[in-house]
C-alpha cells in the first residue's frame, strides 16, 4: 500500500474559519432570515468531525476519500444555502419591483382621472355661462346687468354662478338683486353629451330645460316642460320652446318664445297637433363693454285656435344707463300708458348691495321709493315703502335658516303706519295671525 502525504490543513482551516465566523455572527445577531441564514449547526459538526479524524500528515486512501466526500458535502451545502439566499433576494427584488410598478400605475391612473375631471370642468366653464345667461333672460322678467365669471375651485368643482339684476318685485327675501346658482350642489344637474361635447339639459331650482343646437352656432333651442292648459275652449297640451339668438361675442340678442299646442288624449297625453303660437319676443342691445343699454319685450295676444289672428298686444321698451352706483331705467309702453311709463332708479352701495328703488311715472301721479335695510348677513331685513314723501307701510322679514327644524325658512310681517309715523297694526303673512299696539302704553298685544 502506498501512502500519500497530502497537506489539506490550509483548505480545511479556510472552511473552518468561514464556518466558525458564520457561527459567531449568527449567535451575536438576530436571525432576520428566520432560520434561513448561512449558519448551519450540522455543517459545523461535520467540519469538526473532519478535524477530529487523523490530523497527521500521512493519511490512508480511505481517509483521503472520506475527507474528499465530506469536503464535497460541505461545498454542496454551502452552494445550496447560497442558492437559497440568492433565490430569496431575487424574490424580494421581484416583490419590490411589482410594488413599484403597481404604485406607478395607481399614480398614473390618478393623474389621468384628475386630468379628465379638469377637462370636464374646463368644458363646463366655457359652455355653461352662455346657456345659463340665455335661460335666465328667457324665464326672468328682471333685467340682468352683470354676471360673474366661472372659476375652477381646487381641482374638482366649479364656483357659483352669480348675476346682479334689477328687481321689480320689492317683497322678496334674502338678496333679490342677486341670483346665484350653486353648480357644485346636488339640486343642479347637468347632462352632457360627451361624444358631441354638448350640454343637453340643466335642472336647477331656477329653471329646468333641455337644449338643442342648430348647425349655426349662434342659435340654440330651449325646450321647456310640457303642461296641460284648461281653457273655456277646452284642454290643450302645450309644449313651450324658445329660440335664442347670439351675436359674435356670445351675447343674447333675441329670444323668440313659442307654444306648440296639441289635443289632449283621454289619459292626458299629447294628441294630434293643433297650431304653433308665437307668444313673446325679447331683444337686447349692448354697449362696447357688453352691458345692456336697451331691452325690448313684445307680447303677443293669446290664441286658442288656428283661426285666431296673431297680433301684438303690447310692447315695452327699456333704456338703461348708469350714474355712479345708480342704475337709471326708463320704461316706455306701447300703446302709451303714462301711468306705468316712467323712470326707475336702482341705487347700490359700494359693495353692490341694493339700498333703494324709486319710480316716478310720466304723469307725476306716482312718486314712490322703497328703502331697504339689511341684517348682519346682508339679507333684506325691512322694506320701507314711501309714496309722495310719506312712509305708509313696511315689510319686515325674519329668517330661520339657523334652525333646521323650522317649518319655514323665513316669515314676512306687514306693518301699517298712521299719520303720526307709528305702526299700530301688524300682520304675519306666513302664519295669518295679526296683532295691535296699545296707543297709550305702546306695547304690542298677542298674535291672534
Amino acid at each position: 500500500m502506498i501512502r500519500l502525504k497530502l497537506n489539506y490543513r490550509p483548505v480545511l482551516l479556510i472552511f473552518a474559519g468561514l464556518l466558525l465566523y458564520t457561527q459567531s455572527y449568527a449567535q451575536s445577531t438576530t436571525d432576520t432570515l428566520r432560520g434561513r441564514n448561512i449558519y448551519n449547526p450540522e455543517l459545523l459538526k461535520l467540519v469538526e468531525s473532519i478535524f477530529s479524524d487523523d490530523t497527521s500528515d500521512v493519511m490512508t486512501q480511505q481517509q483521503q476519500d472520506s475527507i474528499q466526500a465530506r469536503l464535497k458535502l460541505v461545498q454542496d451545502s454551502i452552494e445550496t444555502r447560497l442558492r437559497f439566499i440568492q433565490d430569496s433576494i431575487e424574490a424580494r427584488l421581484r416583490f419590490i419591483q411589482d410594488s413599484i410598478e403597481a404604485r406607478e400605475k395607481f399614480i398614473r391612473d390618478s393623474i389621468q382621472r384628475r386630468q379628465r375631471i379638469l377637462d370636464s370642468l374646463n368644458f363646463l366653464r366655457a359652455e355653461l355661462p352662455r346657456l345659463i345667461d340665455a335661460s335666465l333672460k328667457t324665464f326672468y322678467e328682471d333685467i340682468i346687468i352683470y354676471c360673474d365669471k366661472l372659476w375652477i375651485v381646487g381641482d374638482s368643482t366649479l364656483s357659483n354662478y352669480s348675476c346682479r339684476k334689477l328687481p321689480f318685485k320689492l317683497n322678496e327675501p334674502f338678496q333679490p338683486w342677486k341670483l346665484t346658482l350653486n353648480l357644485s350642489d346636488n339640486p343642479v344637474k347637468i347632462n352632457v353629451d360627451t361624444i358631441r361635447n354638448k350640454i343637453l339639459s340643466i335642472k336647477s331650482p331656477h329653471f329646468n330645460c333641455s337644449y338643442e343646437y342648430r348647425k349655426r352656432n349662434n342659435i340654440v333651442r330651449i325646450n321647456e316642460q310640457s303642461t296641460i292648459l284648461n281653457k273655456r275652449s277646452g284642454k290643450f297640451y302645450s309644449e313651450p320652446f324658445d329660440s335664442v339668438f347670439f351675436d359674435r361675442k356670445g351675447n343674447v340678442v333675441k329670444i323668440k318664445r313659442y307654444n306648440k299646442f296639441y289635443q289632449v288624449t283621454g289619459n292626458y297625453q299629447r294628441g294630434a297637433p293643433l297650431f304653433l303660437h308665437l307668444s313673446q319676443v325679447k331683444q337686447f342691445t349692448y354697449n362696447a363693454n357688453n352691458l345692456i343699454i336697451k331691452h325690448q319685450v313684445v307680447n303677443f295676444c293669446d290664441r286658442w285656435s288656428k283661426q285666431d289672428e296673431r297680433k301684438v298686444c303690447n310692447i315695452v321698451n327699456y333704456t338703461l344707463s348708469m350714474q355712479g352706483k345708480t342704475y337709471i331705467l326708463i320704461r316706455q309702453n306701447d300703446p302709451v300708458n303714462d301711468f306705468s311709463s316712467g323712470t326707475f332708479r336702482f341705487e347700490f352701495d359700494n359693495i353692490n348691495r341694493l339700498k333703494s328703488v324709486s319710480f316716478k311715472n310720466v304723469k307725476n301721479t306716482e312718486d314712490r321709493i322703497c328703502f331697504i335695510d339689511l341684517n348682519n348677513d346682508g339679507n333684506i331685513l325691512r322694506y320701507a315703502y314711501q309714496n309722495n314723501g310719506v312712509v305708509s307701510n313696511a315689510l319686515i322679514i325674519n329668517y330661520f335658516t339657523d334652525n333646521p327644524r323650522a317649518k319655514h325658512k323665513f316669515e314676512t310681517i306687514s306693518c301699517t303706519y298712521e299719520e303720526d309715523g307709528v305702526s299700530y297694526y301688524q300682520r304675519n303673512n306666513t302664519t295669518g295671525k295679526s296683532r295691535v299696539r296699545n296707543r297709550l302704553t305702546g306695547e304690542w298685544g298677542p298674535w291672534k
